[in-house]
């Protein structure tokens, strides 16, 4: 697992300093297969093909979490290498530092909330609402008043949060305590009683079951079904000048998504994933694992529906986490790559949904972006 650090940082100069001999050693390399083309004994897109498969590329994860299989999947499995893609997958202990390492440049891709920049769904479902033990909540009612937390602003947690209150006339500013909590530090929060209740991603929320700290008061599905959890992120620059490389790596991470969404594949994924300690997938009980990874707890359909950005659009302006004015259907063409993903998955051969939008439904009420 990477640490952002002052050891960190020093590995990083020193690793810095290395990509500079690395580019001495590649230049000079260039220059003798250059002399190899003017001989006519090397062409010069077979030169340029492997400059460009020596790439290295780095992707923000976030892991043990429900989201982060797929991309952790891809790499344990070998499928970058399979477009001669060279990946350091970095495993980070919060969203913001994933976020901030991807606006700075220092990330190519990552494992975000969905309206950043770019976005191919990771993972779908994932999530529940639970409640601590003798919290004394037994219906919408008597969250009134009790603590509630997320581990971040920018998650789709939050959203869910905040669309649950909203449904039952709760305002979480005046209604409730929010708090937000280290995804890491959650467990142990709720069992010490500093909060009542909370939405996380998986398996946070099996793991809270299985020390009996809390329980499931709804799964995520049951109050957004399908909903999307994180996302393929890059920026728009860089996907802008890269779309061959975006389109291999999103290719690959959208095939692990295909195939971990399959029910019979759930075992089989659960034992890749706790085969490294780098993602932290190891420190969870199986038995925990392996519910939280249930068909339909937790899912991984790959597609980016439009009118899921515009449903997320819609409550991020509501509570200022974007600008008022966001056009949110231009947000959503420019954000969501459907046709990409249409593409890809039938690369695959799966076949993709036929409609950018789908009927979104919150609690039972429905929300059509169609018209």
């Amino acid at each position: 697992m990477t640490t952002i650090s002052k050891k960190g940082r020093k590995e990083g100069k020193r690793k810095s300093q290395l990509n500079r001999r690395e580019f001495i050693k590649k230049s000079t390399g260039f220059i003798v297969a250059s002399s190899a083309v003017t001989s006519g004994i090397v062409k010069p897109e077979k030169i340029f093909a492997a400059l460009s498969s020596q790439r290295e590329i780095n992707i923000g994860t976030f892991g043990p979490s429900h989201c982060a299989t797929p991309f952790v999947y891809t790499k344990l499995q070998g499928f970058f290498k399979d477009e001669n893609l060279n990946v350091n997958l970095i495993n980070y202990p919060t969203m913001p530092q994933i976020a901030k390492d991807l606006m700075s440049g220092r990330l190519d891709f990552g494992q975000l909330i969905v309206p950043l920049v770019f976005a191919q769904i990771a993972g779908t479902n994932g999530a529940a609402l639970m409640v601590r033990k003798r919290s004394g909540i037994t219906g919408p009612e008597d969250f009134k008043g009790k603590t509630m937390a997320n581990h971040s602003k920018l998650s789709v947690h939050y959203l869910i949060n905040m669309m649950f209150l909203e449904t039952y006339g709760l305002n979480y500013q005046r209604d409730v305590n929010f708090k937000v909590i280290n995804l890491n530090k959650i467990v142990d929060t709720m069992k010490n009683g500093e909060i009542d209740t909370f939405v996380m991603p998986e398996p946070k929320d099996a793991v809270t079951e299985a020390k009996g700290i809390g329980d499931i008061y709804l799964l995520s599905k049951h109050i957004w079904p399908n909903h999307p959890c994180c996302s393929v992120v890059t920026r728009r620059e860089f996907f802008d000048k890269n779309k061959s490389l975006v389109t291999d790596v999103t290719r690959m991470i959208t095939k692990s998504g295909l195939l971990v969404n399959r029910p019979e594949s759930r075992e089989d994924t659960i034992d890749i994933l706790q085969s490294t300690s780098e993602y932290n997938y190891d420190k969870v009980p199986h038995a925990a694992l392996k519910k939280a990874f249930t068909p339909g707890r937790s899912d991984f359909f790959p597609f980016p529906y439009q009118s899921t950005a515009m449903l997320l659009a819609d409550i991020m302006k509501k509570y200022n986490l974007i600008p008022s004015d966001t056009d949110g259907r231009q947000l959503a063409r420019e954000v969501f790559q459907s046709d990409l993903s249409r593409k890809l998955m039938a690369e695959l051969g799966t076949d993709p949904p036929e409609s950018d939008f789908r009927i979104e439904k919150i609690l039972g009420k429905l929300k059509d972006y169609t018209v």
